[in-house]
């Protein structure tokens, strides 16, 4: 299961693993959301609500794709300095691009998430 997430002036593409979580993101797909910035991390909110389950992690590696249940959100961190979630996040999959193009995504710049 691959998506693209791609904003103005550039994409990513990322591979997900075969959970209900990612299931669910699938489904609900295509997606737009206002990107925030948080360190190192891009948070979009989305209108999914993802059942409890599958691997939760508080902190993220570079380059994952998860969902943050606290925030209703897409967390995507992209360097070292990534957001520590304290409530865990349920990863979905991760990058198959280098993370630190997501650098380029300002707060506010519109992202839409597609199948690949």
């Amino acid at each position: 299961m691959r998506i693209r997430i791609a904003w103005d002036h550039g994409e990513v593409f990322a591979r997900l693993d075969d959970t209900p979580g990612s299931r669910a993101m699938l489904a609900a797909l295509p997606l737009q959301s206002t990107a925030a910035s948080r360190g190192e991390e891009l948070v979009l909110s989305v209108p999914l609500r993802v059942r409890a389950g599958g691997k939760t992690r508080d902190d993220l590696e570079p380059g994952t794709v998860c969902y943050w249940p606290a925030g209703a959100s897409i967390a995507l961190p992209f360097g070292s300095a990534a957001v520590h979630h304290d409530s865990g996040c349920q990863v979905l999959g991760r990058l198959e691009d280098d993370p630190r193009l997501l650098r380029q995504v300002r707060s506010g710049h519109l992202l839409t998430v597609t199948r690949a």
